[in-house]
């Protein structure tokens, strides 16, 4: 494993795993998913949902999330720490495996069935079988395979439209262990939170921003900008902000691309998998999870092969197994995007009749909001469609009783945990020291570009 990054740290937020990463990661090592377990916070059977940002109501919940896991009988949607999750994989690797600082440039095809020479950026060569490019959404693999530019024009990467602000906190709301997330909607903007284990909230704040529209650079100075979007928006998500360090908020714009309906992902004994060839938006929490199951098709069809002639043949199998869900994912994730962001405002209440308490436009009776008001009838029916979808793969299945233990068990330790870190916060206050331990709380983004360099 060539691994661009210098060095393993400990920092990086929570990533979410739905219940079809789950059942992948369950099929292919059961010592590895006993292990991520323990790490393992489950929200997909607590209360989320779309929640009325102007009132501080929920809209709409987000059933189908528990309903489709229990109808193919797999554990619920849950997240654990990138840091967790990254421990757990290379412990399950034999020693000498993953080689840091290894950026890859370019690769070579060798003739006669000779496998691959990769070059690094370094001018370090290797040469293997097979070379599965998993080298995010400005791959140098992906480049090279469809002779495009790597970053920027020309690269088939656009622009979303969106900025992404994201923080992580410490923090204990009353409904803390009764909700999974929440998503806070209105005009232009949307606000996610979510309980991510040990006491913590994070959270992600999506704002369309025109592209090149010069933002804030100063931590205090995103924290401000954020509480002036959200002003007049639910004083929940005002109080998380100002609870969460300002040197652990970052933004950054997002970008995705569209399916490559007609170009391979594969090329002889090269392939591309996750981010490098199917980037999406983050919205269903699937960019990680689609990745998963990427590997575990490899995985299906590299274990059939008997000579390094058949490997051109099996990576193509592979990009044709995979292309239509993950397109469809793709989709997906994209329209949820663009109608939160699009066509969301906040919804009329037919309980406040005509009179408009929130000031004008805010919710009144106007052809928007009631539109919206009206949808909350319409989206059920159309998740529960779409989570049935997303968990529709699952190799391995557990029975009702099975998913039961395993989450009772997670989420003990969960509670336990949570406690801990909340009288270790306490004390902190209670010492002084609290401003000590936030300034020493890394920026995730940041932290993620000067491991990489």
């Amino acid at each position: 494993v060539l691994e661009q990054a210098s060095q393993f740290a400990r920092f990086g937020g929570p990533i979410q795993l739905a219940s079809n990463a789950l059942s992948v990661l369950r099929d292919i090592d059961e010592t590895l998913f006993n292990e991520l377990m323990e790490h393992f916070t489950f929200t997909g059977y607590r209360r989320n949902g779309l929640v009325d940002a102007l009132r501080t109501e929920w809209f709409c919940p987000f059933d189908a999330m528990k309903s489709a896991a229990e109808m193919f009988e797999l554990p619920y949607t849950g997240v654990v720490d990138r840091p967790d999750l990254q421990s757990v994989l290379l412990k399950s690797l034999p020693e000498g495996t993953v080689t840091n600082s290894s950026k890859v440039s370019s690769y070579e095809i060798l003739p006669n069935n000779g496998g691959v020479r990769v070059r690094l950026e370094d001018g370090t060569e290797k040469e293997c079988d097979v070379f599965i490019g998993a080298d995010g959404i400005w791959s140098a693999t992906r480049a090279q395979m469809w002779g495009e530019a790597k970053k920027g024009p020309g690269s088939g990467c656009t622009y979303s439209g969106y900025t992404v602000f994201a923080g992580e906190t410490v923090y204990r709301p009353e409904d803390y262990f009764d909700v999974g997330y929440k998503v806070y909607m209105g005009p232009k903007r949307y606000f996610v939170c979510s309980d991510v284990g040990r006491g913590r909230i994070q959270w992600y704040a999506f704002c369309g921003v025109p592209e090149g529209t010069e933002l804030p650079a100063s931590p205090d100075g995103k924290k401000d900008y954020l509480l002036s979007s959200f002003l007049g928006w639910s004083q929940q998500i005002n109080d998380l902000v100002e609870a969460t360090p300002a040197q652990a908020i970052e933004d950054r714009a997002l970008y995705d691309r569209p399916p490559s309906f007609f170009r391979s992902w594969a090329d002889g004994p090269v392939a591309l998998m996750g981010d490098a060839c199917h980037p999406m938006m983050p919205n269903l929490g699937q960019g990680g999870c689609q990745a998963m199951e990427d590997g575990y098709v490899l995985m299906q069809k590299l274990s059939a092969v008997k000579h390094r002639s058949e490997v051109p043949a099996a990576l193509q199998d592979y990009y044709g197994e995979r292309i239509l869900r993950s397109a469809a994912v793709q989709f997906l994730s994209r329209i949820a995007s663009d109608l939160l962001l699009d066509t969301f405002t906040f919804p009329w209440k037919p309980s406040e009749g005509l009179s408009a308490p929130h000031g004008k436009g805010r919710g009144d009776f106007n052809y928007n909001s009631v539109l919206i008001n009206y949808l909350r009838y319409l989206l059920p029916p159309i998740f529960n469609l779409q989570f049935s979808f997303l968990y529709s793969m699952h190799p391995y299945k557990w029975t009702a009783d099975e998913v039961k233990a395993l989450v009772d068990g997670v989420m003990v330790r969960h509670r336990e945990k949570a406690h801990a870190e909340w009288e270790k916060r306490e004390k902190q206050v209670e010492r002084g020291e609290a401003d000590a331990a936030d300034a020493a709380v890394p920026s995730f983004f940041a932290a993620v570009a000067a491991t990489a360099e």
